[in-house]
């Protein structure tokens, strides 16, 4: 019986003998292997941060160019800070502004003109020596066809006149009637024709008709 107990723990002896090693080794590799590290949670809300401020900043600068591009004035025309704007002179619809009289012109104190239908008519007084002045009457064609055999009538207040040039006239009580002179082609469109007569009288401006239609001068 000795010899049997023996045998058997002899047997015992005989297993394997490398269960240790191997266990020292597979600690030694886990202790080498990198291992991932979650990234701290400040740097994970500063990246949040910076992705949330520039998706704004994006969102307002897209929203700028947009209300630029959809202004229809484009700030074009608004006057400087502190500066200040005059009126324009304005005009009658249909009758040009008079200005300060033009002294190369002569006198032109009393001028009017008057457009109506198809023709306009202007008249400006010029003073002359010894109580008589000149009053020079402009007709223009503004229609679209030729003003043909026109005569105009003109009639002053306690004045006479004494000539009249530029177109055949006759004298009456209260002032003259001048007519195309025989001859002359008729106006044609945007053309014009200036008649002269000499008035002994106070400057004034006369009443006027034009083939039979007041000039409203």
């Amino acid at each position: 019986m000795g010899r049997q107990s023996g045998g058997r723990r002899g047997a015992h002896r005989s297993g394997p003998t490398g269960d240790g090693r191997l266990a020292a080794a597979t600690h030694l590799l886990g202790t080498t292997v990198p291992r991932r590290v979650r990234p701290p949670r400040l740097l994970n809300v500063m990246l949040v941060s910076g992705v949330t401020v520039g998706l704004v900043l994006f969102g307002y600068s897209t929203t700028q160019i947009y209300l630029r591009f959809n202004d229809p004035h484009g700030g074009a025309g608004e006057p400087a800070p502190g500066a200040t704007m005059s009126p324009l002179p304005s005009a009658e619809p249909g009758h040009p502004s008079h200005g300060a009289p033009d002294p190369s012109r002569g006198d032109t104190r009393n001028t009017a003109d008057r457009r109506d239908g198809d023709t306009a008519v202007s008249y400006r007084a010029v003073e002359a020596t010894g109580g008589d002045f000149t009053g020079k009457i402009t007709i223009t064609n503004s229609g679209g066809g030729t003003l043909d055999n026109w005569v105009l009538t003109l009639g002053f207040s306690e004045a006479t006149v004494t000539s009249a040039w530029d177109a055949e006239w006759q004298a009456t009580e209260s002032g003259v009637v001048v007519r195309k002179p025989e001859g002359e082609n008729g106006l044609a469109p945007g053309e014009s024709k200036t008649v002269n007569v000499t008035v002994e009288g106070d400057r004034q401006t006369p009443e006027c008709t034009l083939n039979g239609r007041s000039c409203g001068l």
